[in-house]
């Protein structure tokens, strides 16, 4: 991948008037040239393989990208620890993960502007669960004895949604015994051979628990708040000022299309998505919100809870995030 270099020259005594001249010219005719050149090069967004991107791999499938005058790579990793190296490292000019990595990503100074919500949570439709192990003797969250055992990754969108599970159902944070198991399809595993009493899961996995006798005892349904979000670079942006409404219009239209013909897009799923062998024929197609901006009191939300456990030191503005 190419990426624009920018050079400074050093002018000694003998520069002149008309060298400066010369070079205010050059400036202003290779200005539209760079943009051109910067426009030309595809964008390649870091994503992991997961339900959430599907409106991505269904733009590129069906050239809503191409139809917008965006050459679009969708680059995939097995971890969000590798997409950000990724993006921190200048690899990546786009990037798809959840609100919390993200908000840590414009901490450390990455130039990352929101243009839309992936996900957000909504009544009726689950994207994250706490699951009990088979034969967990426990009917409700509040029947579960201390000192079970909860598996999860620390300082993610998981920790936070677990945390409010037990604010909203009143079980102080130290009732269970919480380890890191940083690996999705491990915490699984553990759950189901009984080495965990409990694990915070995402879907299809979820599923994939209940279908091999866990029990489901709580979702990320009813938060109302926006879980996975797609943002660009903003010197991309800026280099192309249409560049965002481009995007977004692409991304509407993939997310109609798998509104209007889910089953389509089911063999899609099940490749880019990971979804388990046996649940590749009747796991639904989800259906994904319009594009939109998060919505400031679900960002705030999140933001305070960073704030209690130090993993940021000030409150991000709003305006810092988002693309308007």
């Amino acid at each position: 991948m190419r990426r624009s270099r920018r050079k400074s020259l050093g002018l000694g005594p003998r520069s002149t008037k008309s060298l400066w001249a010369l070079l205010v010219a050059t400036a202003l005719v290779s200005a539209p040239l760079i943009s051109t050149a910067l426009a030309s090069e595809p964008v390649r967004i870091g994503i992991l393989p997961v339900l959430d991107t599907l409106p991505l791999q269904v733009a590129v499938q069906e050239g809503f990208f191409d139809e917008a005058k965006i050459s679009v790579e969708l680059v995939s990793f097995n971890s969000a620890l590798e997409r950000d190296a990724a993006m921190q490292g200048g690899q990546l000019q786009g990037y798809f993960g959840d609100l919390l990595n993200t908000l840590l990503l414009v901490r450390n100074g990455l130039p990352i502007r929101i243009l839309t919500v992936s996900y957000a949570s909504r009544p009726g439709r689950r994207m994250f669960a706490l699951a009990g192990r088979p034969g967990l003797p426990a009917h409700s969250a509040t029947e579960i004895p201390t000192g079970a055992t909860v598996g999860l990754s620390n300082a993610t969108i998981m920790e936070f949604l677990l945390d409010t599970l037990q604010k909203e159902a009143g079980i102080p944070l130290e009732t269970w015994k919480r380890l890191e198991v940083k690996k999705i399809p491990l915490r699984l595993q553990m759950l189901l051979t009984g080495q965990l009493d409990l694990a915070v899961l995402p879907e299809p996995l979820v599923t994939l628990a209940e279908s091999k006798g866990s029990k489901v005892y709580w979702t990320d349904g009813n938060l109302d708040l926006p879980l996975t979000v797609i943002g660009l670079r903003q010197d991309l942006l800026d280099a192309d000022p249409g560049l965002a409404e481009r995007f977004l219009t692409a991304y509407a239209k993939a997310v109609s299309a798998l509104s209007d013909h889910p089953e389509k897009y089911r063999e899609l799923m099940a490749r880019t998505c990971r979804i388990p062998g046996s649940l590749q024929k009747s796991y639904p197609v989800p259906a994904f919100p319009e594009p939109g901006l998060p919505d400031p009191a679900g960002v705030e939300r999140v933001q305070a809870w960073m704030l209690h456990h130090g993993l940021i030191q000030e409150r991000i503005p709003y305006e810092r995030l988002v693309w308007r």
